[in-house]
């Protein structure tokens, strides 16, 4: 059976999925991005990546509509895309384009959605108990204890809301995935090491 070229990691908040991410890249071999697509689509677009994330929490609209609205611009039907859907589009152009660079892993950004025509994606949900991730994001990450939950909610809010706009899909559904991970029960060094057996060819 052949291997997987591209990982891509979908993460609930401090399950530890971008730690994952780092540990795999590093014993494959292979460049990490995460936040970095941001900061380029930002640089690309003229803008911040705090304005593309708060234009990300108030979208409405899927990249299936950018999309759309894509072509009938190209006829003259529409006077121009939103900055929105141009962000979405540039965001999803960079992540093909990082993928044809070669292997590499994607943490967020609906990287699995965005290359879902492509056979050697392996997508990857982490998510872990909340009791676990509350821990995580007072011990490992400096967020007060009384602030931790709020915190959660906001970032797995953000998170889930941006995948939704932009697949139409639910971001925990695991039909949208090849392997759900508890990081919580497993523990990330156990995570990156399924990765890594599930990335290679087997005979």
């Amino acid at each position: 059976m052949k291997g997987y070229h591209i990982i891509t990691i979908e993460r609930e908040y401090a399950s530890g999925g971008s730690l994952v991410g780092k540990l795999t890249g590093e014993a494959l071999g292979i460049p990490v991005y995460g936040r970095e697509i941001l900061e380029l689509a930002a640089r690309e677009g003229g803008t911040t990546p705090d304005y593309i994330e708060h234009l990300e929490e108030t979208a409405t609209n899927s990249l299936l509509y950018s999309l759309a609205a894509m072509a009938k611009t190209a006829r003259g039907q529409l006077p121009q895309l939103s900055q929105t859907d141009q962000l979405n589009l540039l965001e999803a152009q960079i992540i093909r384009e990082l993928a044809q660079q070669g292997p590499c892993i994607i943490v967020g950004r609906c990287a699995g959605w965005v290359l879902r025509e492509r056979r050697d994606v392996l997508r990857v949900f982490i998510h872990a108990h909340r009791r676990e991730r509350l821990r995580r994001a007072a011990e490992e990450y400096g967020i007060p204890e009384q602030e931790a939950p709020a915190v959660l909610h906001q970032f797995d809010h953000r998170r889930s809301h941006f995948y939704h706009a932009n697949t139409g899909k639910a971001w925990r559904e695991r039909e949208g995935y090849h392997m759900v991970l508890d990081s919580g029960l497993l523990g990330v060094d156990l995570c990156a090491k399924l990765l890594v057996t599930a990335a290679q060819p087997q005979e």
